[in-house]
């Protein structure tokens, strides 16, 4: 190691004691230290939407294959478990037009591991709902988003999805069948 370097890293601790401490009141949104956790409260709010099945307005994705949007309060819903899902009995393609309710989509009745096509049954690794799906809060933000989505005509629209179709694009396929990332890859998907 040079002089220069071991000088210079002498030199950058020494500046770093003697620079004035960051006080954690000045670091955050809330104004108040990461001690003070009473000082924090909960503001009330509602779920945007009414209940479910109540002609709840259809929310806009902000980008391409983003899962969409819960547009009705699921407050009042029973927790999501893997065995109870009332989701479904709505969302469900083959009773959702009935419902009035937007279908689950094919994507969702695929094992993505192995490409298997499950005949309108939900692949058990779909039964979270709400782990990708969220209903939105009416709230008072103390910063605004700004964010403003783009979709290239080939990915889909603010209410449709091709994730199903588009899943794969630029993945290169084992076809030792290994998930194992240190083993080689096949001589042709090289």
């Amino acid at each position: 190691m040079s002089t220069k370097v071991v000088l210079t890293a002498i030199l950058g601790s020494a500046l770093c004691l003697l620079a004035a401490p960051i006080a954690e009141e000045s670091l955050g949104l809330a104004k108040v230290g990461v001690e003070a956790d009473t000082a924090l409260s909960d503001k009330p709010f509602r779920y945007q939407g009414q209940a479910p099945g109540s002609g709840n307005k259809r929310i806009k994705r902000t980008y391409a294959n983003q899962p969409p949007m819960i547009p009705h309060d699921i407050s009042s819903l029973p927790v999501i478990t893997q065995t109870e899902n009332v989701c479904i009995g709505c969302h469900m393609p083959d009773v959702a037009k009935a419902m009035g309710a937007i279908p689950v989509p094919k994507s969702h009745m695929i094992n993505l591991r192995t490409k298997t096509d499950l005949k309108g049954q939900l692949h058990q690794g779909r039964w979270n709902c709400t782990q990708c799906h969220a209903p939105q809060a009416e709230l008072d933000p103390v910063v605004m988003n700004k964010f403003r989505g783009a979709f290239a005509k080939r990915m889909g629209t603010p209410y449709k999805s091709r994730l199903a179709e588009t899943l794969y694009d630029g993945v290169v396929e084992d076809r030792n069948g290994s998930f194992d990332l240190n083993s080689e890859l096949a001589p042709e998907d090289r």
